[in-house]
């Protein structure tokens, strides 16, 4: 969950590009959405900076013949995504997983932070929007994860949003928390990641936030990659004086600030492993570690 800057494409600008090439009845016909892709682009926008994306039903409901909805879909698999299409420069620009000389960036999700970018993610779907289907603040970069997990899912009321990297930041806040669940038998040692909002912050915020964990999963997904990050930890936990691990796991913590921002899966687990007392008071051993009482 980290907030990018939105991209500084026109939408008519990129709408014309994608369709440049288009044979010239197709381009003609294509051609007609023009004004109605811009108009579309500027109402998204508004929304969004309004935190009100799920008031555009009647934007879902344009264009209403499905061979005109049909085709503007097109225009994004066909005439941006398609390898030497038109909007392909856009495309890959708009993902930004490769630098000017071609090389690959360490570019990270910005709706789970640890996936890193491969495809982009309609914010609002481009079958449920067509006239968005290459709209570019309706473009995120996203990992293969987060794009396939939310699928088309479209937002009903204003607690259904997931959060927009574009429009929305909560960095400022550590609204992203984990508790430590206690192994039982044979089990080993889990983590729970849920929201803790802001007091200041409404119900609409707090409902919206836990829809985003939902929607993208995270909390399954987080709990699956910390396994190795808690194996690690214990591992050095065994040459430690007791008296210093709690210290110890909050410093390690602010490491996993990503460009500052706390709501990060590593920020949250060691937040979490610091404060536990069990946790820091031996529960961190493995049935043959020796601890260190110095």
């Amino acid at each position: 969950m980290q907030h990018i800057d939105p991209p500084s494409f026109d939408a008519r600008d990129v709408y014309i590009t994608c369709i440049g090439n288009a044979r010239p009845r197709t381009r003609e016909r294509l051609e007609a959405f023009t004004e109605a892709v811009a108009d579309a682009a500027a109402v998204y926008e508004a929304a969004a900076h309004g935190q009100a994306l799920h008031t555009l039903t009647g934007l879902a409901a344009q264009p209403s013949t499905l061979p005109d909805r049909e085709a503007l879909e097109g225009v994004y698999t066909d005439r941006m995504v398609r390898n030497h299409s038109p909007g392909r420069r856009i495309y890959e620009a708009l993902r930004g997983t490769t630098d000017e000389a071609g090389r690959r960036r360490d570019n990270r999700c910005p709706l789970c932070g640890e996936g890193l970018v491969t495809t982009l993610d309609h914010h609002l779907p481009k079958n449920k929007y067509p006239l968005l289907s290459v709209v570019p603040v309706n473009l995120i970069p996203a990992c293969r994860d987060c794009n396939t997990g939310k699928l088309a899912t479209v937002p009903i009321n204003a607690g259904d949003q997931t959060l927009h990297p574009y429009f929305d930041d909560f960095s400022h806040y550590p609204w992203l928390r984990a508790r430590v669940r206690r192994p039982r038998g044979n089990e080993q040692l889990s983590v729970k990641f849920f929201v803790s909002p802001h007091p200041d912050w409404g119900d609409t915020l707090t409902e919206r936030l836990r829809t985003h964990l939902k929607v993208f999963d995270l909390d399954y997904r987080y709990s699956l990659l910390v396994s190795s990050h808690i194996a690690s930890t214990n591992h050095d936990l065994t040459i430690m004086p007791t008296n210093t691990i709690a210290t110890w796991l909050a410093h390690k913590a602010e490491g996993w600030r990503y460009q500052g921002n706390p709501n990060t899966m590593g920020y949250a687990l060691f937040k979490a492993l610091a404060s536990d007392e069990w946790y820091v008071n031996g529960g961190w051993r493995s049935p043959t570690a020796k601890a260190n009482p110095n």
